[in-house]
């Protein structure tokens, strides 16, 4: 006999193994826990290693539009008391060029902070902070820090950029390397960084957190769900594009009758579609 009341009990219980099982390098948990400014300047002071940093503020999934190009959401973009920026992503999957990223990230954040008719002595301090799950050059280090140096002389010189990648794989027991352990485990308490082990507790265990973490896991798989009945149209218009171009070379009646079957698309996302099979 169905029972309405046992499937829901299912999904709560199944939602709350999930909310348990999540850690702080995991991208829906981070950005909740990087809402807390207090946490971010912790994570900050112990990365950079400058104990009395503060940070002023930090914008989570800070969108930089790129018009006519590609745009950027950033995890967590901290302006700090000195003056300087820093932006810390968190990374599980190694599946692309995240060096490349890191610089891509980069510059949209110089064009941010870039006034009209500034002088380049103006440009503040970038802190590109990398945090990932795997270790990214594979040396055995918790911790990397790129400089720029000359070669023939081997002197560092500086232009105010500094890129760090940290990662949760290698443990080589410097404090950096506990605060990774903890984003991969994000469980107990550690008076090093209390407020980050607080927030962690907050939303995993107490009930107003859990609550929050419930609701936004509901709105994620709703996105994720609206993502792809989108693709999946996407998919049903190209295919029908394509089949009237196999047997006529009038877009305009592929255009037609697409529309004719899909009444509520954008007649804009039609015309690409229909232009880019056209001009194939």
């Amino acid at each position: 006999m169905y029972n309405k009341g046992e499937k829901n009990m299912k999904t709560l219980v199944e939602q709350m193994a999930l909310i348990q099982s999540l850690n702080v390098i995991d991208d829906i948990f981070f950005h909740k826990i990087a809402e807390d400014p207090e946490v971010c300047e912790e994570i900050l002071r112990i990365i950079l290693e400058k104990p009395k940093l503060k940070v002023i503020q930090c914008q989570v999934q800070r969108f930089l539009r790129n018009n006519g190009a590609h745009s950027v959401i950033l995890d967590a973009l901290c302006e700090v008391d000195d003056g300087a920026v820093a932006n810390i992503e968190v990374q599980k999957a190694d599946d692309d060029n995240h060096q490349k990223r890191v610089r891509f990230n980069q510059s949209n954040i110089d064009t941010v902070f870039t006034e009209k008719g500034i002088k380049y002595e103006e440009l503040p301090d970038v802190y590109m902070i990398f945090i990932s799950r795997f270790d990214i050059f594979g040396y055995g280090r918790t911790v990397y820090h790129i400089d720029r140096v000359i070669r023939e002389t081997g002197i560092e010189v500086e232009n105010g950029v500094h890129e760090i990648y940290a990662n949760t794989a290698v443990n080589d027991r410097t404090q950096i390397a506990e605060l990774m352990q903890f984003f991969k485990t994000s469980v107990g308490m550690n008076e090093k960084f209390a407020k980050l082990c607080e927030r962690v507790n907050y939303f995993k265990h107490e009930k107003e957190g859990v609550k929050i973490m419930a609701t936004l896991f509901d709105e994620y798989v709703a996105e994720e769900r609206a993502e792809e009945r989108a693709e999946e149209r996407k998919k049903g218009i190209k295919n029908m594009v394509e089949t009237y171009y196999k047997f006529s070379q009038d877009c305009f009646a592929a255009k037609e009758a697409v529309m004719e079957k899909y009444p509520d698309v954008d007649e804009q996302f039609i015309d690409n579609i229909v232009e880019e099979v056209y001009q194939s």
